[in-house]
């Protein structure tokens, strides 16, 4: 009976942290905003400007890391921090674009995408 009893806590302990990462499939096109909020994320923007073979070129737009901007008077205003990077993509598997925290964004080689798509996998634990 106590067998039983604790196969079926272990069962109930693996569904609960299945359940507690959340993981979205995204085909994106070349340019569009993928918000990451939506999914649970942090409130950042990822831009796919571009994937070849070797590489893809991203934008993050952090609208959590304002950065203060003068402008010709005293005054000056708040702009989102802007990061473009290029990653190598990886012999096998996904490559990881991006990571605070509880969430990840990843590039993930596929066949399949559409031409001037990209497919990114968004990874969000809860």
């Amino acid at each position: 009976m106590k067998h039983i009893l604790r196969a079926i806590g272990i069962g109930a302990l693996f569904a609960s942290s299945a359940l507690a990462q959340q993981a979205h499939s995204l085909d994106v096109e070349i340019g569009q905003r993928v918000k990451l909020r939506l999914f649970g994320g942090p409130n950042v923007e990822v831009i796919v400007n571009g994937v070849d073979q070797f590489d893809i070129t991203v934008t993050l737009v952090d609208y959590e890391h304002m950065r203060f901007v003068r402008t010709n008077g005293n005054y000056g205003y708040r702009q989102p921090g802007i990061t473009n990077k290029q990653f190598k993509i990886a012999d096998r598997g996904p490559t990881r674009l991006f990571h605070r925290g509880d969430c990840s964004v990843y590039y993930v080689p596929s066949m399949d995408t559409r031409m001037n798509h990209a497919k990114l996998e968004v990874k969000v634990e809860h």
